[in-house]
């Protein structure tokens, strides 16, 4: 798959962009990257429009505009979009992404969310083989369209949406073949929306407080997996 991250938005709650922001000695969207690259052959940076300028180069310098690199032995492609219309939201970017993906399915990720659970998205591509969109549940009943999956099937309805005035994911999921893998445990996911978020997480990490810690991982990711199942929608 291709690996759609969400580096667009003005971050108004933030008051700042929220891809520039330091993690770790690095950018957040920098340290997001960081985690998908073992992963993926194709990185796709979707951001809005003249945004592309302000960001910089998440590759050091080397990889803009689609240069190719060697990671773990293969070339993979890293490569800054921009939407094509400004201010149609995670939707947009969504399928700028998917026009410019080069594999059928992508991952969507948000730059925002800092912690990469890889075997949730293993197990969200694996549902999306007989669907358009694999999106995750927590136990309260929210969806998390922007830790999913989505086919390039689905862009004749993300236009659709758009031309209408929708802005909210949402409605796709009624209009597209949509698989939903319920979580019992919504503590895999966090989201940096505010300062006040962003300075928790960066005080969690200091601490080594982050998440399971590197010795308990892979129990942690056992229980997640075990936790999760498939439900499938058929399209309205």
């Amino acid at each position: 798959m291709t690996a759609i991250v969400l580096a667009g938005g003005q971050g108004r709650r933030m008051k700042a962009d929220k891809a520039g922001l330091a993690v770790g000695g690095r950018t957040l969207l920098e340290h997001v990257l960081n985690q998908l690259v073992p992963y993926f052959d194709e990185i796709l940076v979707s951001v809005s429009p003249g945004q592309a300028r302000r960001l910089g180069d998440p590759s050091n310098g080397k990889n803009r505009g689609g240069a190719q690199r060697t990671v773990s032995g293969r070339r993979q492609k890293l490569k800054i979009i921009e939407d094509e219309i400004p201010d149609l939201g995670p939707l947009g970017g969504i399928l700028a992404g998917l026009k410019a993906a080069a594999n059928e399915a992508s991952a969507v990720v948000a730059c925002d969310i800092p912690d990469i659970n890889v075997p949730l998205l293993r197990s969200l591509a694996r549902a999306a083989g007989g669907s358009e969109i694999a999106v995750p549940v927590g136990p309260a009943g929210h969806f998390e369209p922007l830790f999913a999956v989505y086919r390039r099937s689905a862009i004749p309805e993300i236009e659709t949406l758009l031309q209408a005035g929708e802005r909210s994911i949402l409605p796709l999921f009624g209009r597209c073949r949509t698989t939903v893998l319920r979580l019992e445990d919504a503590a895999w996911l966090r989201n940096l929306n505010t300062r006040a978020d962003y300075e928790s997480y960066l005080r969690s990490i200091t601490g080594g407080k982050a998440g399971p810690s590197e010795k308990n991982r892979p129990a942690h990711e056992a229980r997640a997996r075990t936790k999760a199942h498939a439900e499938s929608q058929k399209k309205a």
